[in-house]
């Protein structure tokens, strides 16, 4: 669940009152993600909420989307009297001249829980296989070292299958499954921009440099992994923190703009990380 920007307990109205979603967000597409995260075991029922959450969230328009938005970021900091579209091209690293996408053509769902059972991952994946919903349920385990670290780890139990085709009723397109082919995401990237480059630390590259030396020999690879994968291995982007961190390979020399991380001579702030 790594690759959305989320609005933490975001709520609002409808006909039979008020609606609570653990957390609502967007990802790099556009595509607007709901998410039920649960502490312990997750009980059953948590599928009919999910989905309530679901229904109403895909009627929601680009306007009500950016009001929500733009209401909850008057209370972060980081965010306060940003628009929606600057708050969107600051996180995913955009340039200030790119479009942002259009908003909630696609609907992602997600179950994220220290324990899910097996029948709620089965009939999960049943909507996701069966019936083409995005639907996704993640396992998060605890670590304490004995130096105080917390580590955390996550493992997919429902979230790799692919999509089920679509009936003529349905207008929405099927979404491409999470990963690429046999190859994984970070490694097809990491090949990518290795190409692109040619190994040399003075070649920027931009994502659309990526997605063309990608599609050459991958048209089928799922163009929403490729800035979390960036963001998740550039040292000094502050994108880095949402994201599951990965080996220090990129380094952000504008909004947009990368080249091969050189730890020879790239310094980084302890507070930019």
């Amino acid at each position: 669940m790594n690759t959305f920007s989320g609005l933490a307990g975001t709520s609002a109205k409808d006909e039979d009152g008020t609606i609570y979603s653990d957390l609502l967000g967007v990802d790099a597409e556009g595509n607007l993600v709901v998410a039920e995260l649960k502490k312990g075991r997750t009980p059953r029922d948590i599928i009919a909420q999910l989905l309530d959450y679901a229904a109403w969230a895909d009627g929601l328009s680009e306007s009500q989307i950016r009001e929500m938005a733009e209401a909850y970021f008057e209370t972060r900091d980081r965010f306060q009297g940003k628009t929606f579209d600057d708050a969107f091209r600051d996180l995913f690293d955009m340039p200030e001249t790119d479009k942002v996408p259009p908003l909630n053509r696609g609907l992602r769902l997600f179950i994220v829980a220290e324990e899910i059972p097996s029948r709620v991952a089965f009939v999960c994946r049943f909507l996701r296989t069966s019936h083409g919903m995005d639907v996704s349920c993640i396992d998060v385990s605890t670590f304490e070292t004995e130096s105080g670290e917390v580590l955390v780890n996550t493992e997919t139990k429902v979230g790799d299958e692919g999509f089920a085709a679509p009936s003529a009723q349905q207008q929405r397109p099927p979404l491409p499954p999470r990963w690429s082919g046999d190859t994984p995401v970070k490694q097809e990237v990491w090949d990518a921009v290795r190409e692109f480059t040619g190994g040399d630390t003075g070649i920027e590259f931009a994502m659309k440099d990526l997605k063309r030396t990608i599609l050459e020999t991958n048209p089928n690879f799922n163009m929403r992994n490729l800035n979390p994968e960036i963001a998740a291995g550039c040292v000094n982007s502050c994108s880095r923190r949402h994201y599951s961190r990965t080996e220090d390979r990129y380094w952000k020399i504008a909004r947009g703009k990368y080249r091969l991380y050189d730890p020879e001579k790239d310094k980084m702030e302890e507070d930019s990380v």
